[in-house]
């Protein structure tokens, strides 16, 4: 099969994923991803953030919908040209993104914007006006890193006003635990920044979820939606700011 073309919706690919972006701060993640034919584009650091998620690509970038990404104003030369190269349309945020204002961390789930309409990204905010879709405002600033995607309207998340915004919005979403994640410099790190759809039915962890206090919870609720777990190596699960899948096969 040949790549020909991008994820048409965020997050949400259709068929077999060929590239991702992603930090590479974890070689062994990388290297597991490659043995399943998939290309990673390292998310490179952003000079703006001292800490460990200036690795984070869903700090740096933001997928609208097929070759259309939003990225930071600051993000690594070499990333945007190997991006260009693939075809990407990428248009610079507003600001640059930094710890305070992570203006690209949010989650596009479906016709559905989940973020702090205080923080996002201007771009983003008028593409899913222009687009008619819905924008769901919570608390939370990393909602991209705080949500970990199922489906269209499914998602699994440990953040309260994320949680409370999915059910008035009559998003299926599972509530788990802090913590079992970690991130360093931090107590812990987020379901959402451990992983990220590696085809429709394959939802790939930087880690092992098994190790996960819910995990028991979190199979189920994936398997409800024909979802399967993959655990890329049998440590203990690791925030590397999200596996970004953007281009599959057809």
């Amino acid at each position: 099969m040949k790549l020909k073309k991008f994820v048409s919706r965020p997050n949400l690919p259709e068929n077999k994923v060929g590239y991702v972006i992603m930090s590479d701060i974890k070689p062994n993640i990388v290297s597991e991803l490659n043995a399943y034919g998939i290309t990673v584009i390292s998310s490179g650091r952003l000079n703006s953030i001292t800490r460990s998620e200036a690795y984070h690509a869903d700090m740096c970038i933001c997928h609208i919908g097929g070759e259309r990404f939003v990225a930071s104003k600051n993000i690594y030369t070499e990333v945007k040209s190997k991006l260009k190269s693939l075809g990407c349309n990428i248009v610079e945020s507003e600001h640059t993104v930094t710890a305070k204002r992570p203006s690209l961390n949010v989650c596009i789930l479906g016709n559905k914007i989940i973020c702090n309409t205080k923080i996002a990204d201007r771009g983003i905010i008028e593409y899913s006006n222009k687009s008619k879709m819905s924008i769901i405002n919570v608390n939370q600033g990393y909602t991209k890193c705080s949500s970990a995607v199922i489906n269209e309207n499914a998602l699994i998340t440990s953040d309260e006003s994320i949680y409370k915004s999915c059910i008035k919005s009559h998003i299926d979403v599972l509530k788990i635990s802090h913590g079992y994640i970690d991130l360093k410099g931090y107590d812990y790190g987020f379901i959402g920044g451990t992983c990220g759809l590696i085809a429709k039915d394959i939802l790939a962890f930087c880690g092992d979820i098994s190790l996960h206090k819910d995990y028991k919870n979190i199979k189920a609720f994936a398997a409800s939606y024909n979802v399967s777990l993959l655990s890329l190596s049998n440590e203990k699960l690791y925030d590397i700011g999200g596996i970004l899948p953007i281009l599959e096969n057809e």
